[in-house]
């Protein structure tokens, strides 16, 4: 059996990256850690495998406008999934909602029915687009309509951390009251996924999180040792059910993810809900093996 369902796996591929190789000082100097860019496909894939895991991807392409690279890219991805079924689940829909609406939704919808993808992942305060906003609905529906997931960023970002202005990036747009909340209300067939830890709106979220049966918490970016105590209540009681394992790697090793999250004191069923029973009772609401 697998030992975890990791709803945020980077790639370390030249092609699959996440961030341009001249940013790798900024994140290896922000979560203290060295990143292996460029790895083949074989070394990351081995990463994963020695993990136990099955991956969910996150595609570099929510910083692109040229839709045949933004493809490209797609294709790359649903290849990796297809070569390596034992180890990749599947991949999110990375996006940018600020231009070229009709051609995002377009490309969303070819990823769904033709890659197997699942749904967008919305950053709020990159594309300054609340996960609200009518712009954003047509994306919503369609999951809805696909029963697929959707990710909606949520917490503190290290984008743009201690930078000037952190680099135009409002955190406002990370809050999950009103924004994930609404959506969740207004899309009860839709399933909704909490992107990050979500400090400093961790009440907010899990307020939302016992209200609002549809959405659930992938923890990813920060180490479980320093969540604040009253998540953690939380995450051992009320929200035991809703949050999901989370990696961020190549941020994080998955050796120290599971040394921290296994030193805090959970309950062995509230580990096991978060490593993977948890996943399997979303997937099994939108009636998809994994």
């Amino acid at each position: 059996m697998t030992k975890v369902i990791d709803f945020q796996t980077q790639m370390t591929t030249e092609k699959g990256a996440l961030f341009p190789i001249g940013f790798k000082s900024f994140f290896e100097k922000t979560f203290k850690c060295k990143i292996p860019y460029y790895q083949t496909e074989e070394e990351m894939i081995e990463v994963y495998r020695k993990a136990d895991i099955k991956a969910i991807l996150v595609p570099p392409t929510s910083t692109k406008k040229d839709f045949n690279e933004i493809q490209d890219i797609n294709n790359y991805v649903a290849d990796l999934m297809d070569k390596y079924p034992d180890v990749i689940l599947g991949s999110w829909f990375m996006m940018n909602a600020s231009h070229s609406r009709d051609k995002w939704l377009e490309e969303l919808e070819r990823c769904i029915v033709d890659l197997g993808f699942f749904g967008p992942f919305h950053y709020g305060a990159s594309s300054g687009i609340a996960a609200n906003d009518e712009r954003m609905y047509p994306f919503w529906k369609l999951c809805a309509r696909k029963k697929v997931p959707v990710k909606i960023s949520t917490g503190h970002t290290a984008a743009g951390a201690g930078t000037k202005g952190g680099s135009g990036l409002k955190l406002r747009y990370e809050r999950p009251i009103p924004y994930i909340d609404d959506v969740a209300a207004d899309f009860p067939k839709l399933i909704i996924i909490a992107a990050h830890m979500p400090w400093p709106f961790h009440n907010e979220i899990a307020s939302v999180l016992i209200h609002k049966g549809n959405v659930y918490n992938e923890v990813h970016g920060w180490s479980p040792k320093y969540f604040p105590a009253d998540f953690k209540r939380e995450i051992n009681g009320r929200c035991k059910k809703k949050i999901l394992f989370g990696s961020d790697w190549p941020f994080f090793t998955f050796e120290r993810l599971y040394n921290d999250w296994e030193a805090e004191g959970y309950k062995p069923e509230v580990l096991e809900n978060i490593y993977y029973k948890n996943a399997k009772r979303l997937f099994s609401e939108l009636k998809r093996k994994i």
